[in-house]
C-alpha cells in the first residue's frame, strides 16, 4: 500500500511539472470566428518629395587632403570675400554639359506612415458571442495592402527588399544522462595452493549534462511590391502586440511627356543695369514631366487590412500566455485614402502671358522661323520674374518695336510682342503654366 501511494505521488508530481511548463504557446484554442471591427488601419501621413538625381559633377570634398588644401588656396585667391569664399566650397566642377540642363520630374519619393489600432473598449461584449475583450488580447497577424486607383502612376522600388525577423527566448532545456557499470568475477586457486577462490569487483559511473536554449523567430516586417500594389505583413508573438505605426519609403514614377524650358542669360551687366536685347542669350533644354492628360486633382488608393485577432477566453489575469485558453478571429477592413494632390507633383513652371485658369491662358512664345515656335516656359517663378521685369522695361523704352532674343522673335496671340499690344491688358505678367 505504501509503495502504491509513493507511486501515485510521483506520477502526480510529474504531471504537475509538465502542466506548468512555459514552453507552450497556449493551453487551448477554440474554432476561429470572424469579426471585422477588432482592428483598423489608417494612413497616418504621406510625404511626397522630388527624387534625388545622381550627381554628375565633382566637388571639393571628392578630392584628397592635399588636393583640398591646394584647391582652397585657389578659391581664396579667386573669392576673397568671406561669403563668396564659403559659397565656393560647395561649387560643382567638371560638370557634364549634356546632363547640366536635364531634369526628370516624373520620379518621386513617397513616405507612407500606416497606423494600426485595435479595439480597446473592454466593456462591450457585442463583438463576441461567447467572450469579451480583455487587456490580454493582441493582434496575432496582419497584412496591409495599398492599391493604386489612378492610371499613369506606378511603384518602382522601396526600402523593404529583405524580410526583417525578430527572435525571442522561449526557455532553457537541460538533459542529464548517467551510466553506472558494475563488474565482478572470481578465479579458483589450485588445490595444492589453497582450497579457496579469489574474487574481484569494480564500479564505474559516467554522467553527461547538456543544456539548450530555445528561441523562436518571427516575422517583424515583410513586404511585396509590384506596379500598382504594395503589401506588408507582420507576425506577433508572446507579449508582442502589432498595434503601432509602420513607415514605408516608396519610389513612384508617372507616365511622362516632354516639355521645352527656356533659360535667358545676360539680363544685367556687371553694374546691375539691364542689357540690350542683343546681349541676351537663350538656352533651351528638355525636361520630363508627368503626362498632363492624366493629371487628376487627387491621387487616391485602396487601403486594405487583413488580420488575425487573439482573444483570451480564460487566463487573462496572468502575464504569461502559456496558460491561456484563446479564440482566434479573422477580420478585414477596407477604405479609400488620399496619397497626395496635383499641386504636390505637378511642376510649378511659370510663363509670361495673361488669363486665369487652364485653357483661358495666353502665353508668350518664341518663334524660330519656318513655322516653328514653342511657349516661353521657365522652371521657377524667380526666373520668370527676372525676365518679366527686363521685358517690361525694354518694351516701355522701345514702343512699337518687337523683341528678338538670340535670333528668336517673341510673339503673343500670334503677333509680334510690342508694348502697344499689351499696355491695355492689366492681366499681362507672370502666369503659372499648368493651372
Amino acid at each position: 500500500m505504501r509503495n502504491r501511494i509513493i507511486y501515485l505521488v510521483l506520477v502526480t508530481g510529474v504531471i504537475f511539472l509538465a502542466a506548468c511548463t512555459s514552453l507552450r504557446r497556449y493551453k487551448s484554442y477554440a474554432k476561429t470566428g470572424v469579426d471585422n471591427n477588432l482592428a483598423d488601419v489608417s494612413l497616418f501621413g504621406s510625404t511626397l518629395s522630388q527624387a534625388e538625381a545622381a550627381r554628375e559633377s565633382k566637388s571639393l570634398w571628392d578630392l584628397s587632403a592635399d588636393a583640398q588644401s591646394q584647391f582652397i588656396k585657389i578659391l581664396n585667391s579667386r573669392y576673397p570675400d568671406n561669403e563668396s569664399f564659403i559659397n565656393s566650397l560647395n561649387f560643382g566642377y567638371l560638370k557634364d554639359e549634356k546632363e547640366l540642363f536635364v531634369r526628370d520630374y516624373t520620379h518621386k519619393d513617397l513616405r507612407l506612415v500606416f497606423s494600426v489600432s485595435k479595439m480597446r473598449d473592454y466593456s462591450k461584449t457585442k463583438s463576441f458571442q461567447r467572450s469579451r475583450l480583455s487587456p490580454a488580447d493582441r493582434i496575432e497577424y496582419l497584412k496591409i495592402s495599398l492599391i493604386l486607383k489612378e492610371p499613369g502612376l506606378s511603384f518602382t522600388n522601396w526600402n523593404m527588399y529583405s524580410t526583417e525577423y525578430g527572435s525571442i527566448d522561449i526557455g532553457d532545456v537541460s538533459f542529464t544522462r548517467s551510466l553506472d557499470i558494475t563488474a565482478s568475477g572470481s578465479a579458483p586457486l589450485k588445490k595444492s595452493e589453497s582450497g579457496a577462490d579469489i574474487s574481484a569487483g569494480a564500479e564505474l559511473s559516467l554522467s553527461r549534462k547538456e543544456e539548450q536554449s530555445l528561441k523562436y523567430r518571427y516575422i517583424k516586417l515583410n513586404g511585396r511590391l509590384n506596379d500598382t500594389v504594395i503589401e506588408m505583413e507582420e507576425e506577433g508573438t508572446r507579449e508582442i502586440d502589432l498595434t503601432g505605426n509602420i513607415i514605408a519609403d516608396v519610389s513612384i514614377e508617372f507616365d511622362k511627356t516632354i516639355e521645352v524650358l527656356t533659360r535667358i542669360n545676360g539680363l544685367k551687366d556687371s553694374s546691375g543695369r539691364f542689357n540690350s536685347q542683343g546681349r541676351l542669350s537663350v538656352n533651351n533644354y528638355l525636361v520630363a514631366v508627368p503626362d498632363i492628360e492624366k493629371i487628376v486633382r487627387e491621387i487616391q488608393a485602396d487601403l486594405k487590412l487583413d488580420f488575425i485577432y487573439r482573444n483570451v477566453k480564460k487566463g487573462r489575469k496572468s502575464f504569461p500566455e502559456w496558460d491561456d485558453r484563446v479564440e482566434y478571429y479573422r477580420g478585414h477592413k477596407e477604405s479609400i485614402v488620399s496619397l497626395f494632390k496635383d499641386s504636390d507633383y505637378v511642376p510649378g513652371f511659370c510663363s509670361i502671358g495673361s488669363g486665369q485658369g487652364g485653357n483661358g491662358k495666353e502665353f508668350v512664345s518664341l518663334d524660330r522661323g519656318n513655322d516653328t515656335s514653342y511657349p516661353l516656359i521657365f522652371s521657377t517663378y524667380e526666373e520668370a520674374s527676372a525676365f518679366s521685369i527686363w521685358l517690361m522695361d525694354w518694351l516701355r523704352k522701345n514702343e512699337g518695336k518687337s523683341v528678338k532674343i538670340g535670333g528668336q522673335l517673341l510673339k503673343f496671340k500670334s503677333k509680334d510682342l510690342t508694348y502697344e499690344q499689351i499696355k491695355g491688358d492689366p492681366g499681362f505678367g507672370i502666369v503659372t503654366y499648368y493651372w
